[in-house]
């Protein structure tokens, strides 16, 4: 089964409420928000009655993703109060949890989920630091815009960090390219940061042009 049809039936056997918002109401609020996450990792999906689902298997899921939707997604939606967070947490926990009781492999499965949950929200204010940090140099980089050969967009990892540049390998992309960066914004990067960014070809250097979320990659 795909990973919607697990969601879908774990949500027909324990049913909770849903925002106007979801885009997947039937999953309720929890799940809801899980699979837009998992769809903006590019995880499988497919357009089912004009809305994207997940046709991902379950063990088609990494830790990272749970590093995404904590680190990443949930601080850009409208969830902020700290007791629906963890209501959201327990939520994710408890689909995991019915996958296992009901012996269905998943790419979590060898994984202390509880534990690693806790560990991802301790991440996320470095991660929301960060965030702003890169915010600022594209806004400084914008407010005297040099000629622009080409432009990437892409999710970038943090591969190697030398001095002042960042060296990152984007999702999409095969080469390496090098980015300069501020020495504040430099220190709060981490080896296999994960960065959501649009970068500019001067063709004498890149450039930052605008930035989304950053969140770690997390290995099994």
């Amino acid at each position: 089964m795909t990973l919607y049809e697990l969601m879908n039936e774990y949500a027909a056997a324990n049913p909770s409420s849903s925002n106007k918002e979801d885009l997947t109401p039937e999953l309720g609020e929890n799940l809801s928000l899980f699979h837009s996450s998992l769809i903006e990792c590019d995880l499988a999906s497919e357009k089912q009655g004009g809305t994207p689902r997940l046709i991902a298997n379950p063990s088609d899921i990494e830790p990272s993703h749970l590093s995404h939707f904590i680190v990443a997604y949930l601080p850009f939606s409208a969830i902020t109060e700290k007791t629906e967070i963890n209501h959201i947490l327990f939520g994710i926990y408890s689909f995991f949890d019915w996958l296992d009781k009901k012996k269905i492999s998943h790419g979590l499965t060898d994984i202390n989920i509880s534990k690693l949950l806790k560990q991802l929200c301790e991440k996320q204010e470095r991660c929301l630091k960060l965030n702003q940090l890169l915010d600022n140099e594209s806004s400084r980089v914008l407010k005297d815009p040099p000629v622009i050969q080409n432009t990437l967009n892409d999710v970038f990892l943090v591969k190697k960090i030398e001095g002042n540049f960042v060296s990152l390998k984007g999702r999409h992309q095969k080469k390496l390219l090098r980015l300069r960066l501020p020495p504040d914004t430099i220190k709060l990067i981490q080896l296999d940061d994960y960065l959501d960014l649009i970068v500019g070809d001067t063709s004498e250097k890149w450039v930052l042009l605008d930035a989304g979320q950053s969140y770690p990659k997390i290995k099994k």
